[in-house]
């Protein structure tokens, strides 16, 4: 079978998740007709911008300034910036909400709209995802999200980099995280779809991708070779090379 091998980045993969989100066929209805909520992450802020594009407004969102909880190494620090907020998209209407506002926006939220939530911890073979929970008092943003789609409906999309895969059902993680005597964060297996770069692939292009092999040096760190067959050879090609010019996300 005739194929073609490329190489992703984290960062090239959040923007290639980005772009293919735009035309997914439930978010360009829900911008039209419904509403669209994106929760402030790294990925999310690619995701926010592609929206804020699609809809002609300025795709103002940068990094230090549209995230909730941040994984660094031990003793790196986040650049100290005011958030801009969530995003909250009504019938094609963009604005961004105060973060302590969520609660009370997904309360708003019904069949037909649409939450996008990052992740931690993905499994491939399921398309499910988990979130780290930092808050150990309410379960933080991701607890708030899953009442509106457990009680009324609305969808959960998880857009997440296969470079957070892991190897264990997310049941079976769950419970062993969260097991009284472990120590740690928390962690939640989302009522939610992982959306990831295979999943936009397909979406864009029609090919199907298979990780071939990953990590990488001098930037590439976290990056996935992709064995990539079938679809529109020249469209794959070109959307590889317009994401790949992406930098790493520093926040």
């Amino acid at each position: 079978m005739k194929s073609a091998q490329y190489f992703l980045t984290p960062a090239a993969g959040k923007a290639l998740i980005a772009k293919a989100l735009v035309q997914h066929p439930d978010i360009r209805e829900a911008l039209k007709s419904a509403t669209v909520f994106v929760i402030g992450g790294t990925t999310n802020a690619y995701v926010a911008n592609a929206f804020l594009e699609a809809l002609g407004a300025d795709p103002c969102v940068t990094f230090p300034r549209f995230h909730r909880g941040v994984a660094v190494p031990p003793g790196a620090k986040l650049l100290q910036e005011e958030q801009l907020g969530d995003l909250l998209i009504e019938r094609g209407v963009p604005r961004f909400t105060a973060p302590q506002d969520l609660p009370e926006v997904c309360k708003t939220l019904k069949a037909g709209d649409i939450i996008l939530k990052g992740a931690n911890a993905l499994h491939l073979a399921t398309r499910t995802a988990a979130v780290l929970l930092g808050n150990t008092e309410n379960g933080g943003t991701v607890l708030e999200a899953s009442k509106a789609v457990v009680s009324r409906r609305a969808k959960l999309l998880l857009p997440v980099g296969v470079e957070k895969r892991v190897d264990t059902d997310l049941s079976e993680l769950q419970a062993l995280v969260n097991d009284p005597e472990a120590s740690g964060l928390r962690l939640f297996k989302a009522p939610g779809e992982a959306f990831t770069e295979l999943d936009a692939i397909k979406l864009l292009t029609g090919a199907e991708a298979k990780i071939i092999a990953s990590g990488a040096v001098n930037g590439g760190e976290g990056g996935v070779y992709l064995q990539i067959c079938g679809g529109d050879p020249d469209k794959v090609r070109e959307i590889i090379r317009e994401v790949s010019k992406e930098k790493k996300v520093e926040c």
